[in-house]
């Protein structure tokens, strides 16, 4: 049991709500709500006050046995010297205790802790031994009657589809969503709250927004239609936690024995793709898709022989063909194993260099789950094939009616970025007179080219020394910097002062320095008169 499960456990004794005992410890409802779920531990203060709460010591709530000790009196007189300290002896394991529980809890959201199931798998849908999270699950998942049937128990009413999330609610009743047309709005009549600010984004349809809500152990993608009957419509439920299931019974830490008994051979059986929606890291996943519910899939996310995460998902104009085999990267299911007996191979596509750095920006743009490697790997595709790219290319990979869009992102991503490598400094600063870098795509790329130089001056410096450099390149991009740099005045005064500081302590080799020099003037130059300058050090 949890720390969460106890916490609610012990107020439920009490009777009393989650307000009640927020206010009696002088915190918000919604802390104790996501103390008892696990989605935040309570501090040791906290602790103390809650134990106080329920009569109980810290050592039991948090499930520590505590060292053995001679019993004192409520009330202690003033300790002489001789007396250990209170606040070391009596609070070194409450404290060891809750640094467990915040692990042990965290490795239970994640659905790390399974005690071998993955092993051992059984024939049936029991739940291996995982700790529920709470108020998800104070109950247990489905019982060994239930999984003979491949069944397991439903609420009443029951989802009416396979396309559903259930779970124990806070009240300790079950709860379920379904995808499709709500009757009430969010949290669509069950005890879900959120646990960050929900995300709204506009659609194409004025009256329509699309909305993200985290409520820690679920996330929710929903439409709200604000035209009359105003409703909203649920596209999208995903789980990461263990006491969510599906209809059938599998949640997050069932093994993949255990996800077949119940779906079969019905399953879809769908490689790691790159560039694909990640939900959590995995090694494969499963689809699940039926004819009668058009467009609704059930996908399961597995890693190391068990169900790291569940998605449910609407796949609009996909429709039921969004996970159909295709003999390549997805593939039936025989007797529970994959069918390569048809496997194609894939067309080797030779990929030019503007497509290049466009799969590594959307890999770093929408792929939450890149190791570190992943991530260099694709920042060096883009910073590094910057100066090689066709942005006229780049424009036919939008959309047919804003082509414009993708490009003026890229450039975004580009300029917004937080920290430079001294090489991909080096990579923008030659990308400055890439194929289709003109008029308001010059502009555009100034800006990218400032920020680089407010981040580093010395380095943007270097850069420009550089050898075998195209010379035409370090003019355009010392003059679009400049330019861009001297409508902040105050940033711009900065980089002077660096660059004066710089030269002034010798951190620059001779050709650096003339560059330096060259930048400076350009830089306590009106914008209107730069274009009289000199291109070099040489023309100097």
């Amino acid at each position: 049991m949890t720390l969460g499960q106890r916490i609610y456990e012990h107020r439920k004794k009490l009777g009393i709500s989650q307000e009640m005992l927020g206010e009696r410890l002088g915190v918000s409802r919604q802390a104790v709500s996501k103390w008892e779920t696990d989605a935040a531990s309570p501090d040791m203060e906290n602790l103390l006050a809650l134990a106080r709460e329920f009569d109980i010591s810290v050592a039991e709530l948090t499930a520590t046995p505590e060292p053995p000790q001679a019993t004192e009196p409520e009330t202690q007189p003033e300790q002489s010297e001789s007396q250990p300290s209170l606040s070391k002896r009596h609070l070194r394991w409450p404290l060891i205790a809750a640094a467990l529980a915040v692990v042990f809890g965290t490795l239970l959201r994640l659905g790390i802790w399974h005690h071998n199931a993955a092993k051992e798998p059984t024939s049936d849908l029991t739940t291996p031994e995982i700790e529920q999270t709470p108020s998800l699950s104070d109950h247990p998942t489905p019982d060994s009657e239930a999984s003979e049937s491949h069944e397991s128990p439903l609420p009443s009413p029951a989802p009416k589809t396979e396309f559903a999330l259930l779970w124990y609610g806070t009240n300790g009743e079950e709860e379920f969503l379904e995808l499709g047309e709500q009757e009430t709005f969010f949290p669509f009549g069950t005890t879900l709250e959120l646990t960050a600010p929900a995300e709204r984004m506009d659609t194409d349809f004025g009256s329509m927004t699309a909305h993200r809500a985290d409520c820690g152990a679920i996330d929710i993608g929903y439409y709200h239609i604000a035209e009359e009957p105003e409703q909203e419509n649920i596209w999208c439920l995903s789980t990461m936690v263990s006491g969510v299931r599906t209809p059938r019974g599998v949640h997050p830490g069932s093994t993949k024995a255990q996800v077949l008994d119940a779906y079969g051979d019905d399953l879809v059986y769908c490689m790691k793709e790159e560039g694909g929606y990640t939900l959590v890291s995995h090694d494969y996943y499963y689809a699940l898709q039926t004819p009668e519910t058009f467009g609704a899939s059930l996908q399961f996310f597995m890693q190391d022989g068990i169900v790291a995460g569940i998605r449910v998902e609407h796949m609009a104009e996909l429709g039921s063909e969004a996970f159909a085999p295709n003999l390549l990267t997805r593939f039936p299911l025989k007797d529970g194993e994959p069918d390569y007996s048809q496997r194609q191979e894939p067309e080797q596509e030779v990929l030019s260099d503007t497509r290049k750095v466009y799969i590594a920006w959307n890999q770093l743009v929408t792929n939450n789950n890149l190791s570190a490697e992943e991530q260099y790997a694709y920042r060096r595709d883009v910073f590094g094939l910057l100066p090689y790219m066709d942005w006229n290319e780049l424009r036919t990979m939008g959309t047919a009616e804003h082509p414009d869009d993708v490009l003026f992102a890229l450039m975004a991503w580009l300029a917004g970025q937080k920290t430079y490598s001294d090489s991909e400094i080096l990579f923008i600063q030659m990308g400055c007179t890439a194929k289709g870098i003109d008029g308001a795509y010059a502009e555009a790329y100034g800006s990218i080219l400032s920020n680089t130089l407010f981040y580093n001056p010395a380095a943007f410096v270097k850069a420009l020394a550089t050898e075998g450099i195209d010379e035409t390149a370090k003019w355009h991009a010392m003059l679009s910097a400049s330019f861009d740099t001297v409508w902040d005045q105050n940033r711009c005064a900065q980089v002077i002062d660096t660059l004066e500081s710089a030269l002034s302590a010798g951190t620059f080799t001779e050709i650096q320095a003339d560059w330096c020099r060259l930048l400076l003037l350009y830089l306590n130059t009106p914008e209107n008169e730069m274009g009289t300058l000199p291109h070099s050090p040489e023309e100097q």
